[in-house]
């Protein structure tokens, strides 16, 4: 801004000082010319005037005596150098110079102007003589009476007229070079108030590119650059505005993209990584943000993954595709690679989306394994139950031992049918969120009692003894039925793979706010291999002893349901032939309003 100024000041003095120049130099040539027309005239003047003097002389002298002596006596009042010549161009008297020193002065330019006619002859010369710089005015003169004829000649000092015009210009110059100054100290003045008010207003426009919009313009110059500063700020406060609604968007989006649980990934058009969100770092199992900047190629371990996006690259269309992943685990993955394009249609970058469906084709297998248990575990008692009473039409009706003993059989089969169906009735139910009964606090002592008052028969028939452990009386806050379904499960589940007379213990305690409910029993145990696998529907240990014994094969599969939909797990450990041990965790509060309550 410096630089503008300077050459604002420069500009306008040149300009300034040019005008002057001229001004001068035309102001100059009119008074010189003026002052030498009016020295000349008043010379002429006084010429013709002395000249008219010198012609009324009467009396003839020799040597024109006489006149000589008028010219003496005239040069004594006027300032002028008189000069008297005659006609072969002698010099007869000059007030400066001794007459008899001078040469002929015929060839004299003024002179020889008026030997060719004119009245008076004018010229500017330096003086041989005096080494002047003179104005010369000649005239002829006759007198008739005395017979004298000459020339009358008078010079002036230029030097005189020159002093005069030069102390008119000295004058007219220093009045110039003080408007000058005035004129450049205001043009200073007014070049320094514009250019900082512009280095202001371009200061802060280097600030916003640097996107602080916090400074602003204050008026204090011309009003044009005070409107455009005002412009500025109304600028600022846009791209403030702007800028907020920008970061605010980012902040949406950016959590928006974090707390997906579909992995995220962009790809830019030179196939190197640029962002990535925390689900795609989790499913591929490995730090994607150290890698941003590096090639797919490189940063990727899955082939499938990397052959879907460089098709997307290819093709530049959208790209779905299927794909297993076995690093860092074997898991099914869905991929989406999406290009974005400009408004030229030109290739921006890709988004990779990843979305691990892997439980999905899990859940779509066990319903494909539920459908195929259930129509198996079905088959079973609806053929005995067809079998037997197609028999019984055929005949066996008669025969009253064959009569009770297939019904008997028939009786047995239609129970395990029904307890099979109430049991996936009640699994679908619950898995379809529609047990939505309400949580109330009860003991989990009392309803220990009920589950073995039910559970009575079954324990006497095989001479079951019951133990109970219970520090005291310990309430929960828990759907009554879901506790009574979990407890009946277990405990009977416990008491069916006893043998006669062996022994059910049932611990109840707390621990961290939380129910300890154990259930252990010395029956046949379970494989350790088989361990993690005895929650799943219609499993069983020993499949002919499950059916044997009446089990569906659904029992633990809903009490893990249960438990897990009350916040709670279950743990179970087990020695073959020896004992098992199923113990459940439950909170003794219900989380109500994001806080946990006690009633």
């Amino acid at each position: 801004m410096k630089k503008m100024q300077t050459r604002m000041i420069l500009f306008f003095t040149l300009i300034l000082l040019t005008f002057f120049v001229v001004f001068i130099s035309i102001i100059s040539s009119g008074i010189k010319e003026q002052s030498i027309e009016q020295q000349e005239e008043a010379l002429n003047t006084q010429l013709l005037v002395l000249g008219s003097q010198l012609t009324d002389i009467e009396e003839p002298t020799e040597k024109s005596e006489v006149l000589i002596n008028q010219l003496e006596s005239a040069s004594q009042v006027i300032n002028e150098r008189i000069t008297l010549i005659d006609l072969s161009g002698d010099v007869l008297y000059d007030s400066r110079v001794q007459a008899d020193q001078l040469e002929k002065h015929l060839n004299r330019p003024e002179i020889m102007q008026v030997i060719r006619g004119k009245k008076i002859g004018t010229y500017h010369r330096r003086s041989e003589s005096t080494n002047e710089m003179l104005y010369y005015s000649a005239t002829r003169i006759e007198n008739t009476e005395s017979g004298f004829a000459g020339y009358l000649r008078l010079s002036r000092d230029a030097e005189e007229i020159i002093g005069i015009t030069d102390e008119l210009m000295l004058t007219l110059v220093l009045f110039l070079i003080t408007a000058i100054l005035i004129v450049f100290l205001f043009i200073r003045y007014w070049a320094r108030k514009i250019t900082r008010s512009i280095e202001n207003i371009r200061n802060i426009a280097n600030v916003l590119s640097y996107q602080d919009y916090s400074v602003r313009y204050h008026p204090g110059s011309y009003k044009e650059i005070d409107e455009l500063g005002t412009s500025i700020n109304e600028l600022a406060i846009n791209l403030n505005n702007q800028m907020s609604e920008i970061k605010e968007s980012e902040l949406k989006l950016k959590e928006l993209i974090n707390n997906l649980v579909i992995g995220v990934m962009l790809v830019e058009k030179d196939k190197q990584i640029n962002m990535v969100n925390p689900a795609m770092n989790e499913l591929l199992g490995e730090d994607l943000n150290s890698k941003q900047g590096t090639s797919f190629f490189e940063s990727l371990h899955s082939s499938e993954l990397i052959a879907t996006i460089e098709k997307a690259f290819i093709t530049e269309q959208v790209q779905n595709r299927e794909i297993q992943m076995y690093y860092p685990e074997e898991k099914t993955m869905d991929v989406h690679v999406v290009p974005i394009f400009n408004d030229s249609l030109e290739t921006l970058n890709f988004i990779v989306l990843l979305y691990d469906i892997t439980e999905i084709r899990r859940l779509e297998k066990v319903r494909t394994d539920f459908v195929a248990n259930v129509s198996h575990e079905l088959r079973t008692p609806v053929t005995a139950l067809k079998g037997f009473s197609e028999t019984l039409l055929d005949g066996a009706l008669n025969d009253s031992d064959v009569l009770v003993e297939f019904l008997e059989i028939i009786n047995k089969e239609a129970g395990r049918l029904d307890t099979m169906v109430n049991d996936i009735l009640q699994l679908s139910k619950l898995e379809q969120r529609q047990d939505n009964s309400v949580k109330d606090r009860i003991s989990v002592n009392e309803t220990v009692d009920e589950v073995l008052k039910i559970l009575s028969h079954k324990i006497s028939l095989k001479d079951i003894h019951i133990n109970i452990i219970s520090q005291k009386d310990v309430e929960i806050e828990i759907n009554p039925d879901h506790l009574k379904q979990i407890i009946i499960n277990l405990v009977s589940n416990a008491v069916a793979y006893t043998s006669e007379k062996g022994k059910v213990t049932i611990e109840i305690s707390t621990a961290d706010d939380k129910l300890k409910l154990s259930v252990i029993d010395n029956g046949i145990g379970i494989p350790k291999n088989q361990l993690s696998r005895i929650f799943e529907r219609f499993y069983r240990v020993d499949k002919g002893r499950s059916r044997n014994i009446g089990g569906t094969g659904l029992g633990l599969s809903i009490v893990k349901w249960l438990v897990e939909n009350n916040e709670g797990h279950i743990d179970v450990k087990s020695e073959v032939n020896e004992w098992t041990h199923f113990t459940v965790w439950l909170p003794l509060t219900v989380l109500d309003n994001n806080s946990m309550r006690k009633r």
